[in-house]
C-alpha cells in the first residue's frame, strides 16, 4: 500500500511509492512521489533522523477522545513482560512540533522518525491542485490521529502475540480504531490525570477473541458502542452478559443431564438443577464467580447502582455484586421512565459497567478464579 494523489483539476490517481528523506539549507523534510517526481512534500519537524530499520516496527493508528493533548505521550508495556518497553503512542501532533516536553526524548525520536516512514506507507488519499511541490503537514492527510509505533523484536517475545489480542485493553485507555472522531462520552479527569503521572499504557492479552464473535467485533471494532446515549451503550453492553450466560444456561443443561442418566443425581435435584439453570439471576452469579472482575470496580458499582435505587425509593433484598447487576438490568429493562430524571447516576453506572465487561473479556476463560459475589 502507499499514498495516493489525486490531482483536483483532473481527478486523476497518483500512486505515490518512492519515499526521500532530504536535507537543504536549513530545512528537513520527506518528498513522496512517483518515478515521474510527481508528489507532494512533508515538512519534517523533529530535531533527529533515524537510521533504525522500518520494517522492524508496526504502526498502528487510534482516536482517543480522552487522551489527545500533545504531551499525553506513553511508553507501551504487556503485561507479562513488563520491564520491556513494546515502543510509544502519542498524537500526531508532536511530529508537527517542538513545543513539547518529548522534543529532546533521544529514544522516541527515533519513533518520530519511523513514525513518518510508516505512515507514507499507508492507503490514505492526498487531494491536492496542480501544485506538486506544495509543503503539508501530516495532519492534512491523516487527521487528528493517534499513533503506536511497536518493535516487532520486543512483540515476537510475547507467546503467540496478536495485535487483535490488545484491543479492548487498549480500548480501557480510551484508544479506539476505525472512527472518524469518538465522543467524549463520560467524565474522566482522574483517570486523565494519573495516566499523564503514570507515562505509560500497560497491555493485558484478552482471553476473549473479539474477532471471532459477530457482535463483539462490531461493538469494539467497528464501534456500534459509540452512541453517546448511556442507556443504549448499557444494553448493547448486556447483551455480552447475555451471549455468556446462554453458554453457561447451555453448558450447565447438558452436564445435569449427564449427571442424572449416570445415576449420580436424584430426580428432584436434576428438576431443581434445570430450573436453576434456566434462571438469568443465578446465571449472573455463575457468570461473575467464574471470571475475576477487579475490586475496586466491583465495589463502585455497588454502591452507584445501591445509592440509585435508593435515590428512586426502591428497597432491594440481595445486594451481592451480580445481583446488582440483575437488578439494573430490571430496572433499565422494565422501569426506564424512573431514570428520566437519573441521567448522571446512570451515566455513571454505564461507564463502570463497561470497564467491568472489559473485564470480563479479558478475563475470560481465567482458571482458579477469585469469588466476588461476596457470599
Amino acid at each position: 500500500m502507499s499514498l495516493k494523489l489525486t490531482a483536483i483539476a483532473n481527478g486523476s490517481e497518483i500512486a505515490l511509492n518512492k519515499v526521500e528523506y532530504i536535507e537543504e539549507n536549513d530545512v528537513c523534510y520527506f518528498r513522496v512521489s512517483n518515478s515521474e517526481n510527481i508528489g507532494v512534500n512533508f515538512l519534517y519537524v523533529p530535531i533527529t533522523s533515524s537510521k533504525w530499520d522500518k520494517d522492524k516496527l508496526e504502526i498502528h493508528l487510534f482516536k482517543n477522545p480522552y487522551l489527545n493533548a500533545e504531551n499525553d505521550v506513553f511508553q507501551v508495556y504487556e503485561a507479562t513482560i513488563s520491564e520491556e518497553r513494546l515502543g510509544w503512542i502519542f498524537p500526531i501532533t508532536i511530529l508537527e512540533s517542538n513545543e513539547n516536553d518529548f522534543r529532546d526524548h533521544s529514544n522516541l525520536n527515533q519513533y518520530k522518525y519511523i513514525a513518518y516512514q510508516k505512515l507514507f506507507e499507508l492507503d490514505y488519499k492526498i487531494i491536492t491542485g496542480n501544485n506538486f511541490n506544495e509543503f503539508l503537514k501530516l495532519s492534512d492527510v491523516f487527521g487528528n490521529i493517534i499513533i503506536c509505533i511497536l518493535c516487532k523484536e520486543t512483540t515476537n517475545k510475547i507467546k503467540d502475540f496478536k495485535f487483535e489480542n490488545y484491543l479492548l485493553s487498549f480500548y480501557k485507555y480510551g484508544y479506539l480504531i476505525n472512527l472518524p472522531e469518538p465522543k467524549a462520552i463520560y467524565n474522566k479527569t482522574e483517570f486523565v490525570a494519573t495516566m499523564r503521572n503514570n507515562a505509560r499504557v500497560t497491555l493485558t492479552k484478552a482471553n476473549f477473541d473479539i474477532t471471532t464473535n459477530d457482535f463483539t467485533k462490531s461493538l469494539f471494532i467497528e464501534h456500534l458502542l459509540q452512541s453517546d446515549n448511556f442507556l443504549v451503550r448499557f444494553i448493547l453492553l448486556y447483551q455480552i452478559i447475555e451471549h455468556f450466560i446462554d453458554e453457561f444456561s447451555e453448558s450447565q443443561f447438558n452436564e445435569h443431564i449427564k449427571n442424572y442418566q449416570m445415576k449420580q443425581m436424584v430426580k428432584n435435584d436434576f428438576r431443581e438443577a434445570i430450573n436453576r439453570s434456566a434462571t438469568e439471576r443465578d446465571l449472573i452469579v455463575d457468570l461473575f464467580n467464574s471470571i475475576p472482575i477487579q475490586k475496586d470496580l466491583i465495589n463502585e458499582f455497588i454502591t452507584e447502582v445501591s445509592f440509585l435505587y435508593s435515590d428512586i425509593g426502591k428497597i432491594t433484598k440481595k445486594n451481592t455484586f451480580p445481583d446488582k447487576m440483575y437488578n439494573i438490568r430490571n430496572l433499565v429493562t422494565h422501569n426506564l421512565r424512573e431514570l428520566t430524571t437519573k441521567t448522571e447516576s446512570m451515566k455513571k453506572i454505564t461507564e463502570l459497567f463497561e470497564l467491568i465487561i472489559l473485564d470480563l473479556l479479558i478475563n475470560f476463560k481465567t482458571t482458579n478464579p477469585e469469588k466476588v459475589d461476596g457470599e
